[in-house]
């Protein structure tokens, strides 16, 4: 258990490294109807995504795993693919155009004022479906759990830290509220404007940082 805890917990803080998702969280925590239920409606929507993501990536790697009692090149592809494509990500990121989470917070900006509190579950699940370097680690993540040999016990524990992990830029907002009250609003904001700007440098640096470890430990599983 305390081997498998220690590749899926650094692929998990990874992966929660959002920019987007946390801006996009404290953005709702600062409007004025309902801040504190909207908030947990986005971490809500988040978590759904994951959920489901969860699901499907597990269905579909306990097939690549059937009947096999060994690793295989099927999953060293798994790393390899991941890997490659958060490399793309970042290169991605180097153009000026913006990527698909933040076109999808600066279109959720301008229409969340007057929205219904339920529509921010499909808020936080479009946040979380476009994060894609939130889901390029994700996998791997489940990869290493689906292969585990611990128990049915010990895979549904390492899954869950997996999934609190990754949902922190939507619960530890949301959490300092309701712990803190207004006093976490200076503290949010400092957080916030540093983010921000900083969005594209912290998820570059994410990105490839992830996609040499990947693709290294890849080509290690191939020799």
């Amino acid at each position: 258990m305390g081997s498998l805890l220690a590749i899926v917990v650094p692929l998990g803080l990874g992966a929660a490294i959002s920019p987007t998702l946390f801006a996009l969280e404290v953005l709702v925590l600062s409007g004025r109807r309902h801040p504190v239920a909207r908030a947990w409606a986005l971490a809500g929507g988040a978590a759904a995504t994951l959920i489901a993501f969860s699901v499907l990536g597990l269905t579909l790697l306990q097939n690549l795993h059937a009947g096999r009692h060994h690793r295989s090149p099927a999953d060293a592809t798994v790393d390899l693919a991941a890997g490659v494509l958060l490399a793309l990500l970042a290169a991605r990121a180097l153009h000026p155009r913006k990527t698909a989470a933040e076109s999808h917070h600066d279109r959720t900006q301008r229409r969340l004022a007057d929205a219904p509190t339920i529509l921010f579950v499909g808020v936080g699940g479009l946040g979380m479906l476009v994060n894609f370097s939130t889901l390029l680690l994700f996998l791997p993540a489940l990869h290493e759990i689906s292969r585990s040999s611990v128990s049915l016990a010990g895979k549904g524990a390492a899954w869950l830290v997996l999934l609190v992990i990754t949902l922190l830029p939507v619960l530890i907002p949301v959490t300092l509220v309701v712990m803190l009250g207004r006093r976490a609003s200076a503290l949010l904001g400092r957080l916030n404007t540093f983010v921000v700007g900083h969005s594209r440098p912290i998820t570059i640096t994410i990105e490839v940082l992830f996609a040499v470890v990947l693709i290294w430990k890849g080509i290690a599983e191939l020799s």
